[in-house]
């Protein structure tokens, strides 16, 4: 046993001796281009591994680099992203004063461009389901308010005062089945009164009935209808809306119909003109 143990060690003796020999001989050996064999070996065995733990290492690298620029866009994204809803929240809150003041401006305008006294007030009631037919003015006999006095919009004639308090009036507006304006088509010249019709919501249930039109009269669809002032209730030349329908009546007059210009389903701020002259003896209805 002693013996085996022994051949085998010289074996293993033996086979160092001849593997330090040949490093020895190899690194005295010249292979070319400045280095040694042994050097050549060494990078020819080395290089390899060297090349895929570099790309290794790279590798890693650029993904850490990468998640860092991933994790900072993130975090960028996620910053514009409150950011966007904090401006969305502050333009929503701020998007009633805007729209306030843009229809401020547009009565101003209205007032700056009428050759009539006014005066401004807001709407604080609205009646008639289901669509409106009267409103209240917070606007009365102390503001200068009058009865049959006409109220305006930035866009149209809205319709006239109805009844008359101290300090609120009611307005009775085109739409209504019982109101009357006098008025004409701007175009031909043709007068006809206008007022609201009977009718249930649905398409065309805000339009105004264009009345007394012979067969032969000169409108078309998209005429401007404007006050014709002889109703002596609107002054004249005020634009009430544009003819949407011409149709053969059932007597001796045409069906038209019109759309209104005033905008009445968004009525907030509207001008009553003064009176230019107030005869004492007119009769007051007082708004209960």
């Amino acid at each position: 046993m002693t013996l085996v143990l022994s051949a085998g060690r010289v074996r293993v003796l033996f086979v160092g001796l001849v593997l330090l020999h040949l490093a020895v001989i190899s690194h005295q050996v010249d292979g070319g281009g400045g280095a040694t064999l042994l050097q050549r070996s060494l990078l020819l065995t080395v290089s390899p591994l060297q090349r895929a733990v570099d790309a290794l290492l790279g590798g890693a690298a650029e993904l850490w680099r990468g998640w860092g620029f991933h994790r900072e866009t993130y975090r960028e994204n996620r910053r514009l992203q409150a950011r966007l809803r904090e401006l969305e929240a502050e333009l929503q809150a701020r998007s009633p004063g805007v729209q306030e003041a843009a229809r401020l401006r547009e009565l101003l305008e209205l007032r700056r461009t009428l050759p009539l006294s006014t005066i401004p007030a807001q709407v604080v009631g609205k009646e008639g389901v289901p669509w409106f037919r009267t409103l209240t003015l917070d606007r009365g006999e102390a503001d200068g308010v009058s009865l049959d006095a006409p109220v305006l919009s930035p866009t149209g004639v809205v319709g006239r005062v109805f009844a008359v308090g101290p300090h609120a009036c009611r307005v009775q507006l085109l739409l209504d089945r019982d109101s009357g304006a006098g008025v004409m088509i701007e175009r031909s010249r043709v007068a006809a009164v206008v007022s609201g019709q009977v009718a249930g919501p649905g398409a065309g249930a805000d339009d105004l009935v264009l009345k007394y039109v012979p067969e032969r009269a000169d409108v078309v669809v998209g005429d401007l209808v404007v006050t014709s002032g002889l109703d002596r209730i609107y002054p004249k030349g005020l634009v009430v809306g544009r003819v949407r329908f011409v149709g053969k009546g059932a007597g001796l007059f045409r069906d038209i119909r019109v759309e209104p210009s005033a905008g009445f389903d968004h009525l907030e701020e509207v001008l009553v003109v003064r009176p230019a002259r107030e005869s004492l003896d007119t009769p007051r209805s007082v708004l209960q």
